[in-house]
């Protein structure tokens, strides 16, 4: 589509168009057709100064950590899980060590899954510093498997967004989901030393519906995710380590950095008797929307 020209007035000057962006001219969508009318826009409380770099932790409380735990299935052609309790311990240990009010769910069907965040996301949150989903589950692509079906991973955080649950708006809702999501396989590349010898403050301001979330899923698009049936999952075993050791001191994008370094570097599949499968590797994927730093500190 060819760019604009200035509307001639008739008097032979091209009218100006006036700037309405932050850095001048006029803002415009890469998209075409029409475009949803817009929602009366919302309120709510803010949590934190406009430019403040790092998000209010002084809450009265750290907030509340829900983890969807699905062992067994409904579903003949999905095995149970074996191993995700050990997930669900661990994770359920460690956020509570961080100050979490922790809540496991342990194989609910999907109808109850999605009644308990939409319960969930019309609490009062005003006294919380930020809120944290974990599930546990099968997957495949754009999918996750609850015990009777599947449903999309939207639905996790669709109730939450800013304009849906206003006590949260402004503050970090994190996501954080054990599934595979794909059935792909990642055999990684060895690397080999390069020579031979070598061993301001505002009173109003607006925000996106959906800032301050943090998604991270155990591997990336149309990947396997890999579970140990005694030590549970990797992606769980590094995030819970990195949590105990480094949870109250580095921000959350760093501290999910290490994860995905110790997921990366530090497993391997061990299956010699499936040797397509032997020796894979994995890395988490992590999609954020944070606007601030996310740095929990210790909760009095």
């Amino acid at each position: 589509m060819a760019d604009e020209m200035p509307h001639n007035n008739g008097s032979g000057d091209a009218e100006e168009q006036r700037p309405n962006g932050p850095n001048g001219g006029a803002d415009e969508g890469d998209a075409w057709g029409s475009h949803e009318s817009s929602a009366p826009r919302p309120s709510a409380k803010m949590p934190v100064d406009r430019n403040a770099p790092y998000y209010n932790m002084n809450h009265k409380k750290r907030g509340m950590a829900i983890i969807f735990n699905h062992e067994h299935f409904d579903i003949h052609s999905l095995k149970s899980r074996s191993g995700t309790n050990v997930d669900s311990d661990n994770l359920s240990r460690v956020l509570k060590g961080l100050g979490f009010q922790v809540s496991v769910m342990n194989n609910l069907k999907s109808a109850d899954v999605n009644r308990y965040i939409q319960q969930t996301a019309e609490m009062d949150h005003s006294d919380f510093d930020c809120l944290l989903i974990a599930v546990l589950t099968h997957g495949e692509m754009g999918l996750l498997y609850a015990k009777d079906t599947h449903y999309k991973p939207d639905n996790l955080w669709y109730y939450f967004t800013a304009d849906k649950c206003p006590t949260l708006a402004g503050k970090p809702k994190l996501f954080f989901i054990q599934a595979c999501q794909g059935d792909k396989l990642d055999g990684g590349v060895t690397l080999k030393n390069r020579t031979e010898t070598d061993g301001s403050s505002s009173a109003v301001y607006r925000i996106p519906i959906f800032a301050d979330i943090l998604i991270v899923y155990s591997t990336v698009p149309g990947y396997y995710s890999w579970r140990n049936t005694t030590r549970g999952s990797w992606f769980m075993q590094a995030l819970c380590d990195e949590l105990r050791y480094s949870g109250t001191e580095r921000d959350i994008l760093t501290l999910l950095t290490f994860v995905s370094q110790r997921v990366a570097l530090d497993f391997e599949s061990n299956t010699p008797d499936t040797p397509c499968m032997h020796q894979q590797k994995q890395v988490p994927c992590i999609t954020s929307m944070l606007t601030r730093l996310l740095v929990f500190g210790n909760k009095k």
